[in-house]
């Protein structure tokens, strides 16, 4: 699924919406289960924007995009080269090809496809999406990372993590292959490690913080 990008309003937004937030997911071995989990329970501020890299051979993108879209709670499009990222709505990086993103002007934010060599042997790679993150959103970037195999996203969450930013990974007890969440906890730049059945929470509490925004009231009897 593409969304048309038409003419998007800035996402320099009143403060009722809240500031700007890049949010960059990444995972590779068992991230097509967690993220179907994950995405059918994440809401987030309306100021939110958000960009996926998955490990996956580039003829199976399109299989998993459109089945992410099916279970997703908020739209979920392949990223195009030069096109604008709308808030609400999830841009995944197609297979083959690295995600970055850049602040084009006040309020906009626009996406690039690159053909740079691989990164841990992968493209798309985590780090060269988290490292986009950082200098487009500075302290507003949120970097969470999946089950997964290798070290990629430890250059980049360094990178999020000296511009402010926040990271988030997956705790040992959900992710069916604890390697790229392993290698941001021995580096002590995760922020949290969160089980699956609560990273939707944690995300969404991360990006209202950062938006400026003030936390849900939990209804009488929770919390």
């Amino acid at each position: 699924m593409t969304e048309a990008v038409g003419q998007p309003q800035g996402t320099e937004w009143h403060p009722r919406i809240g500031l700007p937030v890049g949010i960059g997911l990444g995972a590779s071995a068992g991230g097509p289960r967690a993220l179907l989990t994950l995405l059918a329970d994440l809401e987030l501020p309306r100021s939110a924007l958000v960009f996926l890299v998955q490990h996956i051979h580039p003829r199976f993108s399109g299989v998993l995009g459109r089945r992410l879209n099916e279970a997703a709670a908020l739209p979920v499009a392949t990223a195009e080269d030069g096109a604008t990222a709308l808030p609400g709505r999830l841009y995944m990086a197609p297979g083959g090809r690295h995600l970055v993103v850049e602040r084009s002007r006040p309020g906009f934010y626009r996406m690039r496809l690159t053909d740079e060599p691989p990164r841990h042997g992968v493209r798309p790679s985590v780090d060269e999406l988290f490292i986009s993150l950082a200098s487009a959103f500075g302290p507003r970037a949120i970097g969470v990372v999946l089950t997964g195999m290798g070290r990629d996203g430890v250059e980049g969450a360094k990178v999020i993590k000296a511009q402010g930013g926040t990271i988030l990974a997956e705790a040992e007890s959900s992710c069916i292959v604890y390697g790229m969440p392993r290698a941001l906890a021995e580096a002590g730049l995760a922020d949290r490690m969160v089980p699956l059945e609560e990273m939707a929470q944690a995300i969404r509490e991360a990006a209202m913080e950062v938006a400026g925004l003030p936390a849900p009231v939990a209804p009488p009897g929770q919390g």
